[in-house]
């Protein structure tokens, strides 16, 4: 209780996330991928963060000094706490023209995000409620994400009666002609008695993917094909075209593990198909956990999350 108490003390009069001057400025030069590796930018910024993962070596890149905050700059959103326990907050991003952030899958020219609240008190769980992003293409790479100005909902769980307090660290990379490692120190108290829904969060959260059932999805068929520590899927979706162009699609596998790179799109009517290669960064035999696959397939203007493939 000691602790809690200093905490709030700590944090009662915070009201932004704080950046940290270290950054590294990353030059990305293009480079030739095999299909099944882990393409070069999230392989430097994982070495940036000294990350565990076990990835194969980057490009050459060129690594300066430099400070972020003219790049992007970062607010949190204290929020609301409802009537089930859940405080939802979030991280309100401003980035200057040109640069981009990513998405939850950030594709083979993005940059993935870490989340770590080990620090905070009276906290069960935490979640990102991610809005629908958009799709780029650059230097031959698609990247999933966001630019401009956009509001990330954050979901946390109280595990008691009482304030949260948020004593956390966010990691994430913003690019444009460079890639830009950015660390957010996260700290602010969250008191229960805000129970008044926040107009600018709300609005985020219902900026969202359709589920199968709102865009009329009938059937969703995949086959594998594994050939060793590689395998190919083909995916099979009835239904509409969604509101909007350039129709793309990111698969996500449950195990981490798993390296799954553009598919290919083709559309008749109401069938969409598509096609991507997968790979196991170790190396070794695998098997698709296709119940717990997720599909989601983007436009300019809509998106729909599927759950599940047969």
């Amino acid at each position: 209780m000691d602790q809690l108490i200093q905490a709030i003390l700590r944090t009662q009069a915070a009201s932004c996330v704080s950046v940290s001057l270290k950054r590294e400025f990353i030059v990305i030069r293009r480079a030739a991928i095999e299909v099944g590796m882990t393409r070069p930018r999230f392989a430097l910024f994982a070495a940036a963060f000294a990350a565990s993962l076990s990835l194969l070596s980057p490009a050459e890149a060129q690594v300066l000094q430099n400070d972020a905050s003219d790049v992007v700059k970062v607010t949190m959103l204290p929020g609301w706490r409802d009537d089930n326990g859940t405080h939802f907050a979030a991280l309100r991003f401003a980035l200057a023209p040109g640069w981009k952030t990513y998405w939850r899958a950030p594709g083979d020219g993005g940059l993935p995000t870490q989340l770590d609240w080990s620090g905070s008190s009276n906290l069960r769980g935490a979640g990102i409620q991610w809005p629908t992003p958009e799709v780029f293409r650059q230097n031959g790479l698609r990247s999933v994400g966001y630019r401009g100005e956009f509001v990330l909902p954050l979901a946390l769980q109280q595990a008691s009666e009482g304030p949260i307090v948020i004593d956390g660290h966010l990691k994430f990379g913003v690019c444009e002609e460079i890639c830009l490692p950015v660390s957010l120190d996260l700290h602010m108290l969250l008191p229960p008695d805000q129970t008044t829904p926040v107009v600018e969060i709300a609005a985020a959260l219902n900026n969202h993917p359709m589920s199968s059932k709102q865009a009329q999805v009938r059937r969703v068929e995949c086959r594998v094909d594994y050939r060793g520590g590689r395998a190919r899927v083909d995916v099979e979706i009835d239904m509409p075209p969604l509101v909007g162009q350039g129709e793309a699609m990111v698969i996500e596998a449950i195990n981490p593990d798993l390296w799954i790179g553009e598919p290919h799109l083709s559309r008749i009517g109401d069938t969409l198909r598509a096609t991507a290669e997968m790979a196991n960064r170790s190396g070794a035999p695998f098997r698709l956990d296709l119940e717990h696959m997720r599909i989601t397939v983007i436009t300019t203007q809509s998106a729909v999350d599927i759950q599940g493939c047969h």
